[in-house]
């Protein structure tokens, strides 16, 4: 079983916050549900939810997926200035006609401050994963002290954050380009801001590490085979973020299946693209796969049958 073979490494359960576009593609809602099934065997903590791109089921859908694991308590988090207006999720509809009665958008704050109240009360250190935009991380760092913490974002993420891990980039070429880098002005800015001024380790899963690995489907119980449904991937989608949560819950690459190339990232701030310096030491690194896709198809696909 793959939540055993994680523990036996004796890490202490991860506190955790996860950040999700949530909207373009199904694989985020099989990410999330990777980690509410670690959040129940205790191999992570998680914290918090914060939405990158919203819409008007944004909080409801997600709320629905985690109240099916019994974790509805979960706060979740929006970025207000990330709204899609007129634009259409193929499955937040379907997931939140399940959610709790009453529970919308307007409940929700805003994500970052949201990270900053869950930081500023934890005891030791957590990670944030994000599979989807980075700005959040980036409003984040902006921030200045508040009701929650007399520090600034910058010195409360060096203060409580072990790792920063992003699904995004394309690391297999001497110049990359991918969606979660380049779909919007927001999301350039912020992949560059994050690449120069993050103060603690930068850990990206790229593009090419997910993309042959095809899982989930409607075979998936409950909610995240209906998102795969309706999504029309029935039979699966490549697994970037579930690839990147597989990572997030183990705190350890090789465990995980993965090797770390050290060094420093660029990513330009008008175009996207983003670029990589090798070299030992570096504080940021990228994943590569050390496994054939299968290995990383079985876990997946075991870890979203479990019950």
């Amino acid at each position: 079983m793959v939540f055993e073979e994680i523990k036996a490494t004796g890490e202490k359960p991860i506190d955790l916050i996860f950040g999700t576009d949530w909207w373009t593609d199904c694989d985020d809602v099989a990410a999330l549900h990777i980690l509410l099934k670690a959040h129940r065997h205790g191999l992570i903590d998680l914290k918090a939810i914060g939405v990158n791109s919203v819409m008007r089921y944004s909080a409801p859908s997600v709320r629905a997926v985690c109240e099916e694991q019994g974790l509805g308590g979960i706060p979740i988090g929006l970025d207000a200035k990330a709204k899609r207006k007129g634009e259409l999720c193929l499955y937040q509809k379907k997931l939140a006609a399940v959610c709790s009665p009453g529970f919308t958008n307007d409940d929700c704050p805003e994500a970052y401050t949201l990270y900053r109240s869950v930081l500023a009360s934890l005891q030791g250190k957590a990670v944030i994963v994000d599979v989807g935009f980075p700005q959040i991380i980036m409003e984040l760092l902006e921030s200045g002290p508040d009701a929650y913490s007399g520090l600034t974002g910058m010195q409360l993420v060096e203060e409580k954050v072990s790792e920063v891990i992003l699904m995004g980039g394309r690391w297999d070429k001497k110049t990359g380009r991918e969606y979660n880098f380049c779909a919007y002005q927001l999301n350039r800015r912020a992949a560059a801001y994050m690449s120069e001024n993050c103060p603690v380790p930068l850990t990206f899963l790229g593009y090419e590490v997910g993309k042959d690995v095809i899982t989930g489907g409607s075979a998936a119980p409950g909610l995240t085979g209906a998102a795969y449904t309706a999504h029309f991937s029935p039979h699966g989608r490549p697994s970037w973020d579930p690839m990147t949560a597989l990572y997030a819950i183990t705190g350890n690459a090789a465990v995980a299946g993965y090797r770390k190339v050290s060094g420093k990232a660029s990513v330009n701030p008008k175009t996207g693209t983003n670029r990589f310096e090798a070299f030992d030491g570096g504080k940021h690194a990228y994943l590569v796969k050390e496994k054939e896709d299968r290995f990383y198809k079985d876990r997946i696909d075991e870890i979203l049958q479990m019950k």
